[in-house]
């Protein structure tokens, strides 16, 4: 049966307590009371049982309202839930816990939730719980859940240990929670910062963080090679340190413009002091990183507040070698302005868009014009009005093709005369090969065109003259052909009457031997000697008026070989000696004057010697282009005041009637001489002897 308490809580009381308390069920039944007068009418040992067994009703009643508010709770929570015993059975999991396993209630209980555990994480959770079972320790790890579809869930698990009354643990109950997202975010953050670090490291550029009194936080490996310190040695710098003193101050007012908010970031180019102490130019560029808080006002950064400053982020870039083409470029402007300016010449320049932009001092004096005048087609104003449309379209066609053009034109100068001016532009390459524009010299040839003028009026003049020359040299050729029959026909018939009267003569003497006195055969023989004297006249004039009328071809000579048929067919005395140096040249030359010459020279020697045991040695020395032969004698020389006269036809040193001469074998030899571009002198004395030296070119004049 049961009582009912005031509070509503029933009691059931079995029948050993009725007989207990003298009270039968009929009657407690037929005669419901209430709970305290049931309670007072039993004896006090009675009320006591009776308290203790109302006192364990009520715990059972309150535990299983409590398992049902459990039950409740875990099929509710957002959350897996999870109970398992000391041998890693499944006693409980909520739906939760099977949503994000993948797998059925029934299915994880017992050793099926394995089944829900990514195989590589198996293993692991294993070895943890090996770990924490010894003393019943918390149990907290991440591990993956995956489902059957291949989808992959990521789990944090928590648990503590299940203590019954007596202490001892009996299980675990714990939680799992999806942080799938979180371990992505992570996983994401984990690669940023290892792209970042790359990136760091692998730049080309010097990276740093500075923190906020200037210390090295982090430096990669690139900044090291360009300061030439290591990581561990820059960590221990300061950044003011290092930079150049001339730079500080600059740098610290951009700091301070940072710190203030008045700038994100600046960038300069400035001067570290590397390790070795050498200045190096770095183009910096610093931002200040902020916590990410709310942006702190400019009134907080002005009274200090930089507690949402973390630290500065710097990029350094060398430009020491850029610096350096800089500074040659620079210098080599200077130089070229310097160059320009003081050049002989006018020096312009142009861009891509065909108009000028730079004129140099030359250019500017000549025209009395300013820079700000000249510059683009301002030069053009002081073009020749005829010239100005020319001018532009050679320069414009010229520019189109990348060609180099030349131009005159009339420029007028500072004082109003207009000058020719000689231009010429040539197209500027820069270094990688690209067009830059035009740079251009001008020359004043005012003077030349007056030249060329007058040189046009004397070629005008001169090609009059070659005219009148021609028709001169063909009527002397003309003159010439009939010289030339004249004295073919004259030398003819006036050697034939001479023979005749040599032959008769000889006869006449033959026929009137026995008769002519001694003195009249001596006429005879005069009369025959003066008929050979004028024979040989008359070939010494024919042969003279040839020289240098006659062409003759040029070919090799051996003039040694020369001299020996020259010496043979002059036949000298047997007691007459000629002497020929060694060494004598084979040149290209005219043959049949050369061999006239020398034939003439050594005749001369031998007819004129004051003995018949004479002696003629002839040489040769180099002089370049020509060869300067000498023949010399040992006769009785000639006195100094009759050098030239031996070269003037028909002149004689001694009478006629002494020695047949004609006169003429020395002049013949002067004119072949210089016809063929020579040059004949005598070196001679009274009594010591005559050396005529002469000089022959190695090439002849065609």
């Amino acid at each position: 049966m049961g009582l009912v308490k005031p509070d509503g809580i029933s009691i059931e009381i079995n029948q050993t307590t009725l007989n207990l308390s003298g009270f039968t069920s009929h009657k407690v039944i037929d005669k419901p009371c209430s709970f305290d007068n049931c309670i007072s009418r039993l004896p006090n040992w009675c009320v006591d049982v009776f308290e203790k067994i109302s006192q364990r009703q009520l715990t059972e009643q309150v535990l299983q309202k409590n398992e049902r508010r459990y039950a409740i709770l875990t099929k509710m929570s957002l959350v897996g839930i999870f109970r398992i015993d000391l041998s890693g059975n499944c006693l409980y999991v909520n739906q939760r816990w099977s949503e994000l396993s993948g797998i059925s209630l029934t299915m994880a209980l017992g050793r099926g939730w394995r089944t829900a555990v990514h195989p590589e994480d198996l293993n692991l959770i294993d070895a943890e719980v090996q770990r924490i079972l010894p003393n019943a320790s918390p149990f907290n790890y991440e591990f993956r859940f995956q489902h059957p579809d291949g989808k992959i869930i990521w789990v944090l698990s928590q648990a503590e240990a299940e203590i019954c009354a007596n202490g001892e643990a009996i299980g675990y109950i714990g939680t799992v929670v999806d942080i799938t997202e979180r371990q992505q975010a992570e996983q994401l953050l984990k690669e940023s910062e290892e792209r970042f670090q790359a990136t760091f490291e692998q730049a080309a550029v010097g990276i740093a963080h500075i923190s906020l009194d200037g210390r090295w936080l982090r430096v990669n490996q690139k900044l090291s090679e360009i300061l030439g310190y290591t990581r561990e040695e820059l960590l221990g710098l300061t950044y003011q340190e290092i930079t150049h003193p001339d730079d500080l101050n600059i740098d610290l007012n951009y700091i301070r413009q940072l710190l203030a908010g008045e700038i994100e970031t600046y960038s300069q180019q400035k001067r570290f002091i590397r390790k070795d102490n050498l200045p190096i130019w770095i183009h910096l560029t610093v931002s200040l990183v902020r916590e990410e808080a709310t942006r702190q006002t400019n009134r907080d950064l002005l009274h200090g507040n930089r507690e949402k400053a973390k630290y500065f982020i710097a990029v350094a870039e060398n430009i020491s070698n850029r610096k350096q083409a800089e500074q040659a470029l620079q210098e080599s402007e200077e130089r070229f302005h310097t160059m320009a300016d003081t050049a002989p010449v006018m020096i312009w320049m142009s861009g891509l868009d065909k108009l000028c932009n730079y004129f140099n001092k030359g250019w500017l004096e000549f025209t009395g014009r300013t820079m700000e005048q000249e510059l683009g087609n301002g030069w053009t104003q002081g073009v020749h009005p005829e010239d100005v449309e020319r001018c532009l379209e050679i320069y414009y066609t010229a520019f189109d093709a990348r060609q180099t053009f030349t131009m005159e034109y009339r420029l007028r100068r500072f004082d109003g005369e207009y000058r020719w001016i000689l231009d010429t532009g040539t197209p500027r390459i820069n270094a990688d090969g690209s067009f830059a524009g035009y740079i251009g010299s001008g020359i004043d040839i005012s003077d030349r065109k007056l030249a060329e003028l007058t040189l046009q009026q004397r070629a005008e003049e001169l090609t009059r003259s070659n005219t009148i020359l021609a028709q001169t040299t063909a009527m002397l050729q003309k003159r010439n052909q009939e010289l030339d029959q004249f004295a073919y026909v004259a030398s003819h018939d006036l050697k034939a009457p001479l023979r005749a009267i040599a032959s008769l003569s000889e006869w006449l003497e033959e026929d009137l031997a026995e008769q002519l006195p001694a003195e009249n055969q001596h006429q005879m023989q005069l009369l025959r000697g003066r008929v050979r004297r004028m024979e040989a006249l008359i070939n010494g004039l024919l042969e003279y008026s040839r020289v240098g009328r006659i062409h003759t071809e040029s070919s090799l000579v051996d003039v040694g070989e020369l001299l020996k048929e020259v010496i043979d067919s002059l036949q000298p005395p047997a007691t007459f000696s000629i002497e020929v140096a060694p060494g004598m040249p084979t040149l290209f030359a005219k043959r049949f004057p050369l061999q006239q010459v020398f034939a003439n020279l050594i005749d001369n020697a031998i007819k004129h010697h004051s003995r018949t045991d004479g002696r003629v040695k002839i040489s040769v020395q180099d002089q370049g282009r020509y060869y300067k032969f000498a023949v010399a004698d040992d006769g009785p020389g000639i006195a100094p005041e009759y050098h030239e006269k031996v070269f003037v036809i028909f002149q004689t040193l001694e009478a006629r009637d002494r020695k047949e001469n004609t006169g003429i074998g020395l002049a013949i030899v002067k004119k072949i001489v210089e016809t063929e571009g020579g040059t004949i002198i005598l070196d001679s004395i009274s009594g010591a002897g005559s050396t005529f030296h002469f000089t022959w070119p190695k090439q002849p004049d065609e």
